[in-house]
């Protein structure tokens, strides 16, 4: 490979990096509008940065990293099952947007992985789940069977926005599911943001500890 195709593709990783940041951060920003202008606010089950409030937000960010370790587990299970839509699953990494994507270093990987937890738990979880539920339209709590409704359907709505094959989007919504439970049981967005950021981050950055050996030699 000669110079220019490296610097070309060098620039293309660059530009991927930054305009998957910025659509990240893009959807906390058009919860934290929709919030403002519909209610409720996303940010309202967040620990605020205060004294009583720093415990919450350290077990937000333990919890949530431990809460992705079953994720992992079962997305590794997966791979073993011998089934076409898994074997499609497999085969994205290919895919030349997510070969560029894979190039880039550990700590862009983080960063990205860092900005989907954050703008997607805030638009999903923060948001959109109270909303469906009453929260941004009525004066009383909602019912239990408000709350389910809200989230099957913004479980459901989270795994179509993921539209890269059938079985990734069955997958994205239970995810988007089990996200939502975490945030009902413990009322802390922190722990499904964290569990989102920490389970991007080991999908994104496991490939690179997968390198055949001869891929790892050619790169010394």
């Amino acid at each position: 490979m000669d110079q220019e195709e490296e610097d070309t593709i060098e620039q293309t990783a660059d530009d991927l990096f930054l305009t998957a940041v910025l659509f990240e951060s893009a959807l906390g920003l058009l919860a934290l509008f929709l919030g403002w202008i519909l209610g409720p606010d996303a940010r309202a089950m967040i620990p605020e940065a205060e004294w009583g409030g720093i415990r919450a937000i350290l077990s937000g960010l333990a919890y949530g990293c431990a809460a992705a370790i079953p994720l992992v587990i079962l997305i590794e299970l997966l791979r073993k099952v011998p089934w076409e839509p898994v074997r499609q699953l497999e085969r994205l990494g290919d895919d030349g947007m997510i070969k560029t994507l894979l190039s880039l270093g550990s700590g862009e990987l983080l960063v990205i992985s860092l900005c989907a937890g954050v703008g997607e738990e805030l638009l999903f979880r923060g948001w959109l789940l109270p909303w469906l539920a009453g929260g941004g339209v009525l004066n009383v709590e909602p019912s239990q069977v408000e709350w389910g409704f809200a989230l099957v359907a913004s479980s459901l709505a989270f795994g179509l926005v993921h539209p890269i094959t059938r079985l990734y989007v069955v997958l994205a919504a239970l995810m988007g599911l089990y996200f939502g439970v975490l945030l009902l049981w413990t009322e802390n967005l922190l722990i499904p943001i964290m569990a989102h950021a920490t389970y991007d981050a080991f999908q994104l950055l496991m490939p690179k500890f997968k390198k055949p050996v001869q891929d790892v030699a050619a790169e010394q």
